[in-house]
């Protein structure tokens, strides 16, 4: 660390360098807190979820954006995912029983995991759906989702606020 004094020293230095009228003031350093953390973003859910690792597991932080009109495609999960709406609308087709629920901004859903928890997401909003997202999967597993086939959902209403497409 740089004291007060040899500071003073420079300056003084500098004002005899560049000539009278001139004095460099030493600027005052920031002090940085030993420990920060920054909340991205919060949501609520009321679904029972358990995570259980049995083997090494990959942890990823995600940031998601659904663009308005777009779609994530039907697929599953290899592991747990959390994600929190942070801004937009998500809705969210559940494949076994063709349900369809909204989510909005403070709002968490927890995924389920494996190939017999088909769904998808949708942005029917006008403005992009940003997630925040953590999954909690196998440590040899090269992606958290897997692209799965449409289980046979009629999507028109899901898309219904988007002009019926």
């Amino acid at each position: 660390m740089v004291s007060k004094s040899k500071i003073a020293s420079v300056g003084a230095v500098a004002a005899v360098t560049l000539g009278a009228g001139f004095v460099l003031q030493p600027v005052a350093q920031a002090e940085v807190p030993p420990v920060s953390a920054v909340v991205l973003s919060q949501g609520v859910t009321s679904a029972p979820f358990k995570i259980k690792a049995d083997g090494d597991r990959k942890v990823l932080y995600r940031k998601a954006v659904v663009q308005p009109g777009a779609s994530t495609g039907w697929h599953y999960h290899v592991g747990e995912e959390i994600a929190v709406i942070d801004s937009g609308t998500f809705t969210r087709i559940e494949g076994s029983d063709c349900s369809v629920r909204e989510y909005g901004p403070g709002e968490s859903l927890v995924e389920p995991v494996g190939p017999d928890t088909v769904h998808m997401g949708i942005n029917n909003g006008t403005e992009p759906v940003e997630l925040y997202v953590v999954d909690i999967i196998p440590k040899d597993a090269t992606s958290p989702t897997v692209p799965a086939p449409d289980p046979g959902c009629d999507t028109s209403g899901a898309y219904a606020a988007r002009g019926g497409e």
